[in-house]
């Protein structure tokens, strides 16, 4: 019987245009697909050939598709049809199938394989596709957002280009309505016109939140899932991570950090160095079965000083326990405070603060919350011990707190304590990337762990190794 010669057909393949990209979300990959072509926004997928690099554009899928012949119908090679049959029958092409299966252009069988008891089946390139499904989130952002995620960082205009917003047309004013340029076109806008903040393309080099426009937020906001991951200061690799006598900033904590790289070393410092006197002198070590009934630590450094009345101000953060026993991301913190009673002195002191109950864990989930304890405090040179016990509450809930810590300085007093604590909205949005992240967010877990806090959770999980 004869065989026919047959045009394999390339019509299923959408048609790419990778000069014009369609912003916006659910919106069509091919232009003039077709009809028959199942595209991406009806749920079909998509098959690249074998080395195909997305980001190198999708223009050279065109170049392989052949003339279409149609109404023609393959005609049945009943030889090849009974040979096949025959070989299933009676198990001939198990020695054959392995060489059939990387593609012998002689083997009438090479479509099956044999299992280990003997069966025969398909091979998976008859029924699977080859290449992977354009379906990845990644994929299909890229390819609506080509434009947007190549784009260069533009030249700003300057300030007297136009004396009124660009968008609203508002008239500049000294006060009430001043110029800002949009980081991601360089147009001039008002502050109503440009209250976004996106984290930009690769090409910008800036892992924070940068002031855009509407427009350009309407453009960027699809993507952020993708720069947070990928360009946010949380998913950097610690620079910060020696905390020894070798290292000068491992000797003396300062009370105010000002990014939340140096809040995790202050903190992953401070529980090494707690870890260590622990070591030496069980006695001054956090007592058991506090630490199994803590829901969340917060890791302060405090500068302590006056007379009679007393002034306190330090920067830490906070990280919540989860139900299967890992850390929430820390989230940066802002305590300030006043003391009255018998002291005199000046300290700088190394808070841990067990967090008992969940209640205690809501209270740092509030924007502001305060505490009010008493506590005894007394250290000479490098060494001393204060021990307290608080209450504190917030808009979020209430609960109660142990203080552990190691203080450094000549102090001594006895003192009512009253503390306002605050969550640092600014450093958590630079670390995260996401201006609108809540601290809520945070500390229950809706939150990745970040790469540049691994120091921290390996401090923490010393501190928990005795348990």
């Amino acid at each position: 019987m004869g065989k026919s010669k047959e045009i394999v057909s390339c019509s299923s393949f959408p048609k790419f245009d990778t000069e014009s990209t369609i912003i916006g979300t659910g919106s069509h990959y091919c232009n003039d697909p077709g009809p028959g072509v199942w595209t991406a926004a009806e749920g079909g997928p998509y098959n690249f050939p074998h080395g195909r690099n997305f980001q190198s554009g999708y223009s050279s899928i065109e170049d392989d598709a052949r003339p279409v012949q149609q109404n023609v119908l393959p005609e049945v090679n009943l030889e090849n049809v009974l040979k096949g049959v025959i070989a299933i029958i009676t198990g001939k092409n198990r020695t054959t199938s392995h060489n059939g299966a990387q593609g012998g252009a002689d083997s009438n069988v090479s479509f099956l394989e044999s299992s280990k008891d003997g069966d025969s089946f398909l091979h998976s390139s008859v029924y699977a596709p080859s290449a992977p499904s354009l379906h990845e989130a990644e994929a299909l952002k890229f390819c609506d957002y080509k434009e947007v995620l190549l784009a260069e960082p533009p030249e700003w205009l300057p300030d007297s280009h136009s004396s009124t917003c660009m968008q609203c047309g508002s008239p500049f004013k000294a006060l009430t309505r001043g110029r800002h340029h949009c980081r991601f076109c360089g147009g001039i806008f008002c502050r109503a016109c440009t209250k976004g903040r996106c984290l930009m393309p690769v090409k910008f080099r800036q892992r924070e939140p940068q002031r855009v426009c509407d427009n350009c937020y309407d453009r960027l906001e699809p993507l952020q899932d993708i720069l947070i991951k990928s360009m946010s200061n949380a998913m950097q690799t610690a620079k910060h991570d020696v905390m020894d006598w070798t290292c000068s900033r491992g000797w003396l904590n300062l009370p105010i950090g000002l990014s939340m790289e140096y809040e995790i070393y202050k903190a992953s410092n401070s529980l090494r160095s707690y870890c260590q006197v622990s070591r030496l002198d069980p006695e001054k070590s956090i007592p058991a079965a506090v630490l199994r009934g803590a829901k969340g630590l917060a890791i302060l450094t405090v500068a302590k000083f006056g007379a009679v009345l007393t002034y306190k101000v330090g920067t830490g953060l906070v990280v919540a326990r989860r139900s299967n026993g890992s850390w929430s991301a820390p989230s940066a913190i802002l305590s300030v405070g006043l003391g009255w009673g018998p002291q005199i002195g000046g300290e700088l002191t190394d808070f841990i603060l067990v967090l008992h109950g969940s209640k205690a864990v809501r209270a740092f989930t509030s924007h502001m919350h305060f505490s009010l304890g008493a506590g005894l405090s007394a250290a000479a040179g490098p060494v001393g011990r204060v021990l307290e016990a608080d209450l504190r509450a917030g808009d979020r809930g209430s609960g109660m707190c142990y203080t552990y810590s190691c203080s450094k300085g000549a102090f001594v007093g006895a003192s009512l304590e009253g503390n306002m604590v605050m969550t640092r909205l600014e450093t958590n949005a630079r670390f995260y990337g996401d201006a609108y992240l809540a601290t809520h967010d945070i500390l229950l877990g809706m939150v990745e762990k970040p790469r540049a806090a691994e120091p921290l959770y390996l401090a923490l999980d010393d501190l928990f190794t005795s348990l």
